[in-house]
């Protein structure tokens, strides 16, 4: 289970988000400020604490118009508290190793520990990035998917690419809505599918989820917590961040 966090600890600006008003209820506007429309770190980690679970939480270190040091106290309280933190690489940078490792030891300043995992930012994967990252001291990324409107076997499970653990991103909020047009009611029934697709492969199945952070007031978005609770009472699955993971197939 993972977190994607793309936009500034700010939030986007306010004629980004008006421009975007028909994704969120009305009532939401007269209850909560535009800044915190998308930012939904504290709701997150709350939810997931209810269901006893962790997951992984992915930054970048470039901000428009913002830092990462902005999230600063953030990322402090979620590594405390055993969530985990990976590296949203910057598109810009997969070609360039000196670059990754810059993002990398931002991040890591201000965990205080080693970043194993990592994503590029919009998916942005090439077959050159494996090598960069192992040279880096990452474990694996979750970087990859094969298409964006369709769910299949391909998007499941993990690969050992060049020294590094890849997990395809299975099941994306934004592939989802945009893409698959999938309807609010119909979310679960799309997550008991791609179970179901798992559970019928004798190898790799692992499903990777990724709920950006600045969705879960969002139409859609918000059914993160009925996600949770289907997820958790199914008694074959298991809710593991990307550090876990890693473990058990190292």
């Amino acid at each position: 289970m993972s977190h994607d966090v793309d936009w500034r600890r700010q939030g986007p600006s306010m004629e980004h988000i008006l421009s975007r008003k028909d994704r969120f209820d009305v009532e939401l506007f007269e209850k909560t400020k535009l800044e915190d429309l998308y930012r939904n770190i504290p709701e997150y980690m709350e939810l997931e604490e209810k269901f006893g679970i962790r997951s992984t939480f992915f930054f970048r270190t470039f901000y428009e118009n913002g830092d990462v040091l902005d999230y600063e106290d953030d990322i402090k309280q979620l590594h405390e508290s055993n969530w985990e933190i990976g590296l949203h690489t910057d598109p810009t940078s997969i070609d360039n190793l000196e670059k990754i490792q810059k993002e990398k030891e931002k991040l890591e300043s201000i965990t205080g520990k080693q970043i194993i995992g990592n994503r590029v930012h919009y998916l942005n994967y090439n077959s050159g990035l494996p090598e960069k990252l192992a040279k880096l001291g990452f474990s694996y990324d979750s970087s990859l998917r094969y298409s964006k409107d369709r769910i299949d076997d391909k998007e499941m499970g993990y690969s050992r690419i060049n020294g590094i653990i890849e997990f395809p991103v299975t099941l994306m909020d934004a592939y989802l809505f945009t893409y698959m047009k999938i309807q609010e009611d119909k979310i679960i029934s799309e997550f008991q599918k791609a179970l179901d697709l798992g559970r019928s492969l004798s190898e790799n199945n692992v499903i990777s989820v990724l709920w950006h952070d600045n969705v879960l007031k969002m139409k859609g978005g918000r059914m993160y917590k009925q996600i949770l609770e289907f997820l958790t009472s199914q008694d074959d699955v298991e809710i593991k961040r990307g550090v876990d993971l890693v473990k058990i197939f190292s």
